[in-house]
């Protein structure tokens, strides 16, 4: 017979792994009859905590665990590698997954990075995750990356500054009818800059796309947006940019000459192209960097890590060099 497990005690009780493990080691966190389940359980399936487990809970075991959406999207990708470096330069690993922008998932690999007894979590947030967000951060430092999800303290971006010289650029440009393809509404991202969006484009007569997570929305919000006959499109996030681009190219319009473009991040993919692309840049490598200095920061200290907001810029590039009057 297998041996159990803190899953198998999880499974046996009905609650999370963390709060087992904390039951077990009589955290104050965990009410009286909660323990007495879990202990009582432990009894009755021969759990024995395992003695590398019991050292761990006593000392740091220099890992951080690492939960991003979906490693195949390029921002999060070099937002995951900016943390690994960083993480590697003050001496720990970073212990990576995946939720796929799942409630369940999210709350799942929180789960696992508890029982793996890392340090402190750094985590893009899910809404409708946040009975096991809370539940993580009672154990260890919790800190969110990218998006806002209070009253977690988060490492995230300031849309305005980029968002307002963007919108500058095309008045100056001559622009008067612009179009927005805004990322997904149900992330604290996507709200912010449709808001920031809407105040910065006050003297423009503006239209709106329907966007989301997916390349195929900012593609299909490009062409929604020709027929309304913008001068300008202005992508909401990577993936909105990456399907207006391919939007442009099929309908044969020319950037710049025929519509100015205005993408979300400095990928390469955007750099790149025969007409290089404007962007609003978020230095994704300050972001993974200064997560993990101020997770690493609280971890030494036992406190609560400070969020910080760092200050998008507008990189003007080709894409939107044509004057239009």
């Amino acid at each position: 017979m297998a041996t159990p497990t803190l899953k198998d005690l999880a499974a046996a009780t009905g609650v999370s792994i963390s709060t087992v493990s904390r039951a077990l080691a009589n955290h104050p966190a965990i009410s009286p009859a909660t323990t007495q389940k879990v202990k009582a359980a432990a009894e009755q399936l021969g759990y024995r905590p395992n003695a590398q487990a019991r050292a761990l809970r006593g000392s740091r075991s220099d890992a951080i665990g690492v939960v991003i959406p979906n490693l195949a999207d390029p921002y999060f990708a070099l937002i995951a590698a900016a943390i690994e470096a960083e993480a590697e330069r003050v001496g720990i690993a970073a212990i990576m997954t995946t939720c796929s922008e799942s409630p369940k998932h999210l709350a799942k690999a929180l789960d696992a990075l508890t029982w793996r007894q890392v340090d402190g979590i750094i985590t893009v947030p899910v809404e409708g995750a946040e009975a096991a967000l809370k539940d993580a951060a009672k154990s260890r430092p919790l800190l969110l990356i990218d998006r806002e999800l209070p009253p977690f303290p988060a490492v995230a971006s300031d849309p305005r500054p980029g968002m307002f010289a963007a919108l500058t650029q095309l008045r100056q440009k001559g622009h008067r009818v612009v179009g927005y393809i805004p990322g997904p509404q149900q992330t604290s991202t996507g709200r912010q800059r449709l808001k920031v969006f809407r105040g910065a484009s006050s003297e423009f007569s503006t239209h709106y796309a329907q966007g989301g997570f997916r390349r195929k929305d900012g593609y299909v919000g490009a062409l929604e947006l020709f027929e309304k006959g913008v001068t300008a499109i202005v992508a909401g996030d990577s993936m909105m940019t990456a399907g207006a681009l391919a939007a442009c190219y099929n309908a044969g319009k020319a950037i710049s000459e025929d519509i100015a473009l205005v993408g979300y991040d400095d990928l390469n993919l955007f750099r790149l192209q025969p007409v290089p692309i404007s962007v609003v840049d978020q230095d994704m490598a300050a972001l993974g960097r200064l997560a993990v200095q101020h997770l690493t920061k609280a971890i030494t200290h036992n406190t609560t890590p400070t969020g910080v907001k760092i200050p998008t810029s507008y990189i003007p590039r080709v894409s939107t060099a044509r004057q239009f009057s």
